[in-house]
């Protein structure tokens, strides 16, 4: 498939990369202006060529570094100074079978509004560009606990959602502008994410939280991110993903 990872210089954009090119797909990789090449993250030989690519109006700024990737997919590195904006988005998005979104929370003096901004961004250049699969990581707070939930649960649930209600408020932006979009979306809703070494599978519920979500590694997000992007079932649809037991 022809991917665009928006958010690739962020931990799970950038495993997101690696899998997708491990496992064949053409893979744009967006990052912000500024943000550090992920030719040699990814795996990609920056001997080998630059990719193809090209200028949006004076928005995105082409192709970093590029290359054939590590397995048999290949990987074009382009930068977006403002992923609020569809007009530079659109050089990223065209021509793409899906578009992947692994933003990072908001956090750290960040402005307020910027994920349902850049998600409402990334639906009009989407839409415009005639792309439907539209596939964004999000956080398993933003959805209600599952009726099997266990007391542990329960009693950390309403502490969380309290101390991070604008991290939640900013993830549930991004979610409504997908679920009014009329396009063909998925939200993963994962619980905190660790770089630990994967399992290699994971659990997961369509249409709510898997109980006990707990952590997640970001190498089994990004596995449950390329086996969904096709998966027809997951389409207009939530799904809780945890960490598999055992």
């Amino acid at each position: 498939m022809k991917l665009t990872v928006l958010g690739a210089s962020g931990g799970t954009g950038r495993e997101v990369v690696r899998q997708a090119l491990a496992a064949g797909h053409e893979v744009t990789a967006v990052v912000r202006k500024g943000a550090r090449s992920l030719a040699a993250v990814a795996g990609a030989d920056p001997g080998s060529g630059a990719a193809s690519g090209g200028k949006g109006r004076g928005a995105a700024d082409g192709p970093d570094r590029g290359g054939q990737g590590g397995g048999r997919g290949r990987l074009t590195v382009m930068t977006v100074e403002d992923l609020t904006n569809p007009v530079a988005l659109g050089p990223v998005v065209r021509g793409r079978d899906a578009l992947l979104f692994c933003p990072g929370l908001p956090g750290g003096g960040r402005p307020t509004g910027r994920l349902g901004a850049a998600a409402h961004a990334l639906v009009r250049a989407a839409r415009a560009a005639g792309v439907r699969r539209l596939l964004v990581v999000s956080t398993a707070p933003v959805g209600p606990l599952p009726p099997d939930e266990g007391v542990l649960g329960r009693a950390v649930s309403p502490v969380l959602r309290t101390l991070f209600k604008d991290v939640y408020a900013e993830a549930a932006a991004m979610e409504s502008e997908l679920a009014h979009s009329g396009l063909d979306w998925t939200v993963l809703r994962p619980g905190k994410l660790t770089n630990r070494r994967g399992k290699g599978r994971y659990r997961r519920r369509v249409g709510g939280n898997v109980p006990g979500t707990g952590t997640l590694a970001r190498a089994d997000l990004a596995r449950a991110v390329l086996d969904l992007v096709d998966d027809p079932a997951v389409r207009g649809r939530t799904v809780g993903l945890g960490s598999a037991r055992g």
